[in-house]
C-alpha cells in the first residue's frame, strides 16, 4: 500500500510539469508538420512516424474536451438570436389571426 502511495505522490507531484512539457512538444510537433518540406520527407523516409505524429495533433487534451463539449452544448450567440426571432414571429402570428399571416 505505500508504494502505491509514493507512486501516486509522485505523479500528482510532476503532473504539473510533465502537462506543460507535453504542451510545448505537441506545438513543435504542429509547426514542424505544418512546413510541407518537413512533412513531406517524413511521409517518405518515416510513413509509420508521421502516422504517429498525427495521433498525436489529434489528441485532446481533458481540458480541450471539456471545452469543446461546453461549446457544443451552448448555442452560439447567432443560433440564439435566429431562436429568439423565429419565437418572435410564430407569437406574431398567433397573435393576429385576422391578418394574412400563416394563420390567417
Amino acid at each position: 500500500m505505500s508504494q502505491v502511495q509514493e507512486k501516486y505522490k509522485h505523479a500528482e507531484e510532476n503532473y504539473g510539469s510533465e502537462l506543460l512539457n507535453l504542451g510545448v512538444a505537441k506545438g513543435y510537433l504542429k509547426k514542424l508538420m505544418e512546413n510541407e518540406a518537413v512533412r513531406s520527407y517524413v511521409a517518405r523516409h518515416a510513413s509509420e512516424i508521421l502516422e504517429q505524429f498525427e495521433l498525436v495533433l489529434n489528441t485532446v487534451s481533458m481540458e480541450e474536451a471539456v471545452g469543446q463539449a461546453e461549446r457544443a452544448d451552448w448555442p452560439s450567440a447567432a443560433e440564439a438570436t435566429a431562436q429568439a426571432q423565429l419565437a418572435k414571429n410564430d407569437s406574431n402570428a398567433v397573435s393576429a389571426p385576422g391578418m394574412d399571416g400563416p394563420l390567417g
